[in-house]
């Protein structure tokens, strides 16, 4: 037990060095705030761009709900993809996978600890994230509702939800060459896109919303709205919309069991399978 925390610590510290190459804090400070404001200013751009085409007729309460949702969706992309790039990065680029597979270190435990980092990564991204846009835009500031209590349980339900979807993606990329990373963009958009990121899922095709809805990411992201921004506008009415908070969380806790019940199968047969065929040590050459 004490040697699989300490694995934990130092795979979490490790993983942060990584992730921050080294850098003085304030330096990526400064990363941090540059990166996750920069890609949804581009979404407010296209928000006034589409309310200026449109002669205004797109709700001005849709900017909170755009914004807030893409600084959520930062901790998907940090947690469920960076899991997957940390195989491919600790095999291919340094070329130690194999070394800590035979190490007396926990190897599920030593990504359990990578994605405790990129996760901390991403929660500070999107906390500067939103805390910029309540600086600069006073529909963001008016919209904003905190619910403390069901933030902090979408957080726990949200951080064991990606690290299974992490594990899973990570295990996969296992038996895959470095090609293994267009996969996790590809699963990248698609969770972008069906999940409600820029637009309610209302809009989607009645035959593309079961799909969204059958995604635990959808019912973490409207919980998190919901957390921080309280009820959305009727204009904003979908699938969810009647669904209450104990709800979507229940949907959240029953989809994120099974997720882990997934994961860990999953994660113990593609480790086999990478030990056996020699593919912890394989790589590009590049």
């Amino acid at each position: 037990m004490f040697s699989r925390l300490r694995t934990l610590r130092l795979a979490a510290w490790l993983g942060w060095q990584l992730e921050t190459n080294w850098a003085r804090p304030a330096l990526f400070a400064l990363y941090m705030i540059i990166k996750p404001v920069c890609g949804s200013l581009v979404l407010v751009c296209m928000f006034w761009a589409a309310r200026q085409a449109t002669s205004g007729r797109v709700p001005v309460e849709f900017l909170p709900y755009l914004y807030v949702s893409n600084a959520v969706y930062g901790l998907v992309g940090t947690v469920m993809f960076g899991l997957s790039y940390a195989v491919v990065r600790d095999r291919e680029h340094y070329r130690m996978l194999k070394y800590i597979y035979i190490s007396p270190a926990h190897f599920q435990t030593y990504f359990l600890g990578r994605g405790a980092a990129r996760g901390l990564e991403g929660t500070v991204g999107g906390v500067l994230n939103i805390g910029v846009g309540l600086f600069l835009f006073a529909e963001l500031r008016q919209s904003v509702g905190i619910d403390g209590l069901w933030l902090v349980a979408y957080l726990g339900l949200g951080a064991v939800m990606l690290w299974a979807c992490g594990m899973i993606l990570a295990a996969a990329c296992l038996n895959l060459s470095r090609n293994g990373l267009f996969l996790s963009e590809g699963i990248a958009g698609v969770v972008y896109l069906l999940s409600g990121v820029v637009f309610p899922i209302s809009v989607l095709p009645g035959w593309v919303q079961p799909i969204a809805l059958s995604l635990p990411t959808t019912y973490w992201l409207e919980g998190m709205r919901r957390a921080l921004l309280g009820p959305l506008p009727d204009s904003f009415r979908g699938p969810l919309a009647d669904w209450t908070n104990v709800e979507l969380a229940g949907m959240l806790a029953a989809t994120t069991a099974g997720l882990v019940l997934v994961a860990l199968g999953f994660w113990a047969w593609s480790e086999r399978r990478a030990w056996r065929n020699g593919l912890l040590e394989e790589n590009a050459g590049v």
